[in-house]
Parts: structure tokens; sequence; C-alpha cells
């Protein structure tokens, strides 16, 4: 009976700070604004907005998300460039600690339903 309440105590001491590492919060960065947000509805770029976001696997090594974009199409030049929306997927990984959070580093997206020069965004990877 002893050697059970050690085994079990044992257990539950080496699996707590696992257990504390997963309930951790996890944030991603804002390209253009450098804010932290969890799970958030929109990421913005330079030239590329992606809004209405909706997140899977979020606290995980990597999370995913899908929803729209709107990409600046610089031709001939930015300034007389236009916009066209398409479809984004989008995956965050690469979490480290930030003070008390942990803090996705890499954004890496597809865009469908623009040119193929604009198709790819990668920020930090």
């Amino acid at each position: 009976m002893r050697r059970t309440v050690v085994a079990a105590l044992a257990v539950a001491a080496l699996s707590a700070p696992v257990a504390a590492q997963a309930a951790e919060k996890s944030y991603v960065r804002d390209p253009l604004s450098s804010k932290l947000a969890q799970k958030p509805k929109k990421l913005n770029f330079r030239d590329v907005d992606l809004t209405g976001l909706r997140w899977i696997h979020w606290g995980q090594s990597r999370a995913i998300a899908r929803g729209n974009a709107s990409v600046l199409i610089c031709e001939p030049s930015c300034a007389e460039g236009h916009r066209e929306r398409g479809k984004v997927r989008v995956v965050v990984r690469t979490r480290k600690l930030e003070g008390d959070r942990r803090v996705y580093q890499c954004i890496e997206g597809r865009i469908t339903g623009v040119p193929k020069a604009y198709a790819r965004i990668s920020w930090m990877c």
C-alpha cells in the first residue's frame, strides 16, 4: 500500500511541470503593430491584411488558422497598385519564452486567389 502511494506521488510530482507548461497561454505578435494576442482574428503585414482568422491547435507546437486575405498588388508600383482578395491558411510555430509568455516566433501562410508572386507569407522564419 505504501509503495502504491509513493509511486502515485512520484508520478504526480513529475507530471506537474508538464501540465503547467501546457496550461501556459500562447501568443503571436502582429507583424505590423508588434502587439501580442491570443488567437487573433486578424494579422497585419505591410502589404497583406489577414482577417476572419479561425484557429485550431492553439497552444501546441504549431497552430493553424484559415481566413481571408487582402493583398496589395504593387503593379506597376505600390502607389498605383490595387488590392486583391483571397483565402489564406496560416501556420504559426517556434514558441519562445518572452518574460512569462510563450510567443510564436514564425508566421507562414499561403494565399489562394491572388497572383503567384504574392501567394506566400513568411515572417521571422
